[in-house]
């Protein structure tokens, strides 16, 4: 019967199971892809700064063009050599890095690996006015997240060049097409789809075979469920749940662990099991308001892999990898009882000190740091070491004015020797 107790137990607990399903999904894909833009961008400031520094490498002199031959079109120089006659050189550092980059002087291309469908290169074309407006009229870089680049949605970073005196002459402008990065987004989001909907089928059939009796039970674990739906992880599990040891408490516990899972994927770093700079920035807030309100003493520590590069190029990227996790390990390790540990970008990391005053956070940071030395890459004589910059928070001060003084700190440290820890 359509009206009898059972279908109507049924419509009143599956219908709220299926919209907290949905919304468990959304809020978990959600935070991956705006975790995944936030990647996306940090990399492609990263990939600009490269290219930068491999131009400025291969070739000297500032960037200048002229029309020599008097045909229209402009040929650039850098320094004494043309650079835009042959794009040997751009188009492997793109192949490389799996991204378009173009090099414009004023608002033209002339240098550019973006070709259309016929395989003619975009040169000679012109950024766009927002693009001209935001980066060469203020001379500040401008980061995309939904650009047209030659007809192509993409995520897009520009990049002002400047000549000697300092004045915007051009932009370097690295870009990833969004069909890229959302096949990729599609893969990290499977998982996670899939372990929402098979959980979501779980308690959905334990919830149609004991409606009748455990009505009550499955009413509080679908408000349970709604409170990790919404990102609450950490929350409690009522008792009347786990009260009895049947497919409610089994049901109820495989909620738990989707819920560590997702909160996984979201707050730690896939490579060193360490939390992730998401989580980082959210530590960072609730320590400022703590020292604030409650007067608890932090410090922070920003710290980063000496010669790290070198480490790649010289031995490769599965060595680099192995070697991020033995530090993140004896980070992890050197931080229990003291704060917590994040990896904070590439071979950088942010150490947090609770309750600690400036002088006693650097002696244990030294011990830090010493754990740190005795690591070295296998089979070879290169030992492991880091600089590390320290500074305390003052109660009332922004979050990103302690981090640029932490920040500075390590410059501070890396430019006078490395392997040292300065606080200031």
């Amino acid at each position: 019967m359509k009206n009898s107790l059972k279908h109507q137990l049924l419509k009143r607990t599956l219908i709220p199971l299926i919209i907290m399903t949905i919304i468990l999904v959304a809020v978990s894909i959600s935070g991956l892809y705006k975790a995944n833009s936030d990647q996306v961008k940090e990399e492609l400031i990263r990939d600009a700064d490269l290219a930068m520094y491999v131009f400025d490498t291969v070739y000297t002199g500032e960037y200048w063009a002229e029309d020599a031959d008097g045909d229209g079109e402009l040929e650039m120089y850098k320094g004494e050599q043309r650079i835009n006659g042959e794009a040997t050189l751009i188009d492997d550092l793109a192949s490389k890095l799996n991204i378009e980059i173009t090099i414009f002087y004023k608002d033209v291309r002339l240098l550019t690996t973006l070709k259309d469908a016929d395989g003619n290169r975009a040169i000679g074309t012109n950024a766009s006015v927002i693009v001209k407006n935001d980066v060469l009229e203020t001379g500040n870089s401008k980061f995309y997240s939904n650009v047209m680049v030659y007809d192509a949605k993409s995520y897009a970073y520009y990049e002002p060049i400047r000549d000697d005196e300092g004045n915007v002459n051009g932009m370097i402008a690295v870009s990833r097409s969004q069909e890229s990065v959302r096949q990729k987004m599609l893969w990290y989001s499977l998982p996670v789809l899939a372990t929402c909907i098979i959980t979501a089928f779980i308690i959905g059939y334990v919830m149609v075979y004991f409606n009748r009796m455990l009505a009550n039970r499955i009413s509080k674990m679908g408000v349970y469920m709604k409170t990790l739906a919404n990102g609450v992880f950490d929350e409690e599990m009522p008792r009347d749940i786990t009260a009895k040891d049947d497919e409610i408490k089994s049901l109820a516990n495989d909620g738990k662990r989707m819920a560590r899972a997702i909160k996984t994927l979201v707050e730690y770093d896939p490579l060193t099991a360490l939390y992730n700079r998401r989580f980082a920035d959210r530590k960072l807030e609730d320590v400022r308001v703590k020292a604030v309100e409650m007067g608890i003493k932090y410090c922070i520590c920003i710290a980063d892999i000496d010669f790290f590069k070198k480490v790649n190029d010289t031995y490769g990227h599965e060595m680099g990898d192995h070697v991020l996790k033995e530090v993140a390990k004896k980070l992890k390790e050197g931080m229990v009882g003291k704060g917590s540990a994040a990896r904070w970008g590439g071979e950088e990391f942010l150490l947090i000190f609770e309750q600690r005053e400036l002088d006693i956070a650097r002696r244990e940071l030294s011990m830090i740091m010493d754990q740190v030395r005795t690591i070295w890459v296998p089979d070879s004589d290169r030992q492991i070491t880091m600089s590390f910059g320290l500074t305390a928070l003052e109660p009332g001060e922004s979050v990103d004015s302690v981090l640029q003084r932490a920040d500075a700190n390590l410059y501070e440290a890396k430019e006078t020797g490395r392997n040292q820890i300065i606080c200031k």
